[in-house]
């Protein structure tokens, strides 16, 4: 990496990529942005970036890695213009909705390129993970999620390719593998690709069901971990707590708030690239941990709607 502050070369600064050039600023770094329309030039320019540029091939070569933030239809592109220059890229999820383009990506892609899932690096979900991990409820029963909310934010692809990659991730995270597709049905609610219930397993046989919709008035977002002796659920409604019910427990008030950080799990995993980046261990997630994320979703949306 070069001396003094880290060089990071940032593709697209809509929505969710000024947030990541807020969190990269605010880690010290040294950002280059590729921003095209007016207002995500504007964003580039109010986030601090240090220059702006009009497409991949004007960035510096100098950087010393790249994010990648623009649409879920291009991050394809960005990455094959920037494979050549030999430097770590890291993609906001999902790498691509192409199974198949991914799977055709240069060799050098597998030590190159690492998909951004930001719910590996939330503290509850790391909690979580620890609490399978160590049987701490006993054995396993079971991992449960939901993501429901309304209408689809994003122009070039489905509502299923922006929710369904965060609980594939989860179920990574915390049962330690992606859970093979068993069935998948079309949420009732909403019509078209919208909204999906999955039915999957893990290769020791651990149940997984995540339904995701943008069918939902009201949003909502839980995951509930399974064991023998309690339920553990991590939601929306406190990020900063587990809520964990033993068995047999009948009183509402029965239950034990374990309490968790509540640190912003994208300054984690922009900080974990960082690290990388410095010579330090790589992030979330390796491109086979996300090729079997994106494997995952496609048979689940080739089940639903055939």
């Amino acid at each position: 990496m070069s001396a003094g502050e880290p060089r990071i070369g940032l593709v697209g600064v809509g929505d969710w990529g000024r947030h990541i050039l807020r969190d990269l600023r605010d880690l010290g770094t040294r950002v280059e942005a590729v921003a095209r329309s007016d207002a995500s030039i504007a964003r580039a320019s109010k986030g601090g970036a240090a220059s702006i540029v009009g497409s991949v091939s004007d960035l510096s070569i100098d950087c010393d890695g790249y994010v990648v933030a623009s649409p879920t239809t291009s991050h394809l592109d960005a990455v094959e213009a920037l494979l050549p220059r030999g430097k770590p890229i890291f993609v906001e999820k999902p790498l691509s909705q192409d199974i198949g383009r991914i799977r055709h990506l240069p060799a050098e892609a597998s030590r190159l390129v690492f998909t951004m899932h930001k719910w590996r690096y939330h503290p509850g979900i790391c909690e979580l993970a620890r609490i399978a991990s160590e049987e701490e409820f006993g054995p396993l029963l079971g991992l449960r999620t939901f993501r429901m909310g309304w209408e689809n934010h994003h122009k070039d692809v489905n509502s299923i390719w922006t929710l369904l990659p965060h609980d594939m991730s989860i179920a990574l995270h915390v049962l330690g593998e992606v859970p093979s597709i068993l069935s998948a049905m079309p949420d009732p609610t909403i019509s078209g690709p919208h909204g999906v219930i999955v039915r999957a397993s893990t290769s020791s046989g651990t149940p997984v069901v995540i339904e995701v919709s943008a069918g939902k008035p009201n949003k909502h977002r839980s995951v509930v971990l399974a064991c023998r002796d309690a339920a553990c659920e991590l939601d929306d409604a406190n990020y900063g707590r587990i809520v964990i019910r033993p068995r047999g427990t009948l009183q509402s008030g029965d239950f034990e708030e374990r309490l968790v950080a509540d640190d912003m799990p994208l300054h984690a995993e922009l900080k974990a690239f960082l690290r990388h980046l410095a010579g330090g261990p790589p992030p979330y997630s390796s491109l086979a941990d996300e090729t079997a994320i994106v494997a995952a979703i496609q048979e689940s949306i080739d089940l639903a709607f055939g």
